[in-house]
């Protein structure tokens, strides 16, 4: 449930509040004074910290004697080497397990910052304060932290909740147009399988303005928030979120392959929801109409990734350690309606060959 006063809204993600509006880090400024911390420290990759520390530090003073944890822009930052950076960090600082952190910044800052404070001392507080639309939407709600190893994304993790997760939307104004489409395929994701409604909006707003953009971006962090709040720990409904992640995982790990055509983590999901939408039509569960609708409007928003089909066998060799998958096979989250989803669908490598093959036909030029 909601609870709106102010600007603000709150409302819960099951373990821990997620609290959006005008007055949104004037709430965490509250929040602050409430918390004993011995000491706090804020991680944000090289941009954040340039570009939205100071913004924070205007509305949030409690957060002015902090230190400041800087990494590397980009998903190179969110391995076990620089986990294990933050956390010698964190020790030379004399850290215990008082201490605060609280991650500024994108997906790869909550992600990698709630893994550090789950594993450190096995377990400090963290607070995410997301400044890019992939993490207001999704990376930073739900408590799932990870790093990614041996070229596989997201391979090592720990559910661990932060204290709360503070969405200042006006952070949105230091994105550029790959970075809001990259958040932006979270929000499809999000009306595709649980809001039709939402879809429809996305479709039609105008993505070039913020102001139009921003209600949609709050109804967005509901659904996932709604989400995980009926089943924090992905035991069941949860798994409707992975939709496009399966072979976007691995799209994803492949461009990392070939750096002249790296892929953001959206950018790669929304490739991933096209096939995936065209394998709910192929197993008889979405209807054609709309598996062409979907695809029609992706494939609108994205650039093609282009890969022959030589590559097949090492996409599906990194979907392979996917964690969604059981028993060796592939279990995929696949559409039955737009707004519907089902999860732990059984899919034959042959069958996801087949989607990969589809997709180069549509980008071909």
């Amino acid at each position: 449930m909601a609870d709106t006063h102010k600007d603000v809204t709150e409302i819960s993600a099951g373990r821990h509040p997620v609290v959006m509006g005008r007055d949104a880090l004037r709430a965490l400024e509250r929040a602050l004074r409430d918390q004993a911390s011995t000491t706090t420290f804020i991680l944000g990759d090289e941009n954040t910290l340039r570009h939205c520390l100071p913004e924070l530090l205007a509305h949030v003073p409690t957060l002015r004697e902090a230190r400041t944890i800087v990494v590397p822009p980009g998903e190179s930052s969110k391995d076990v080497v620089m986990a294990s950076g933050i956390w010698g960090h964190l020790a030379r600082e004399a850290a215990d397990r008082q201490a605060l952190l609280v991650c500024l910044g994108g997906g790869v800052v909550t992600d990698l910052g709630g893994f550090v404070a789950a594993t450190y001392k096995r377990g400090i507080r963290c607070i995410h304060v997301p400044t890019s639309l992939m993490g207001m939407v999704d990376a930073a709600i739900g408590g799932k932290t990870g790093v990614d190893l041996a070229g596989v994304k997201n391979l090592v993790g720990v559910f661990h909740d932060p204290l709360g997760v503070y969405i200042h939307l006006p952070f949105l104004r230091s994105l550029g147009k790959r970075e809001l489409l990259n958040g932006l395929a979270e929000m499809i994701k999000h009306g595709l399988v649980h809001d039709a409604q939402l879809w429809e909006d996305i479709r039609r707003a105008p993505l070039h303005d913020l102001d139009a953009l921003t209600p949609l971006v709050a109804r967005s962090a509901m659904v996932k928030a709604q989400v995980v709040s009926a089943d924090p720990r992905e035991n069941g409904l949860r798994k409707v979120l992975n939709f496009g992640h399966t072979i976007g995982h691995g799209i994803e790990a492949h461009s990392w392959e070939s750096p002249q055509q790296s892929l953001l983590h959206g950018e790669a999901v929304a490739i991933g929801m096209v096939c995936e939408a065209w394998l709910s039509w192929r197993l008889d569960l979405l209807p054609r109409e709309a598996y062409d609708h979907i695809a029609a409007h992706i494939l609108d928003l994205y650039r093609p990734y282009r890969f022959e089909h030589a590559a097949d066998h090492r996409l599906l060799e990194l979907m392979r350690n996917d964690k969604k998958n059981s028993a060796g096979q592939f279990r995929f989250t696949l559409l039955t309606a737009i707004g519907k989803a089902t999860v732990d669908v059984p899919v034959a490598p042959a069958q996801v060959q087949d989607a990969l093959e589809h997709y180069r036909l549509l980008v071909r030029v």
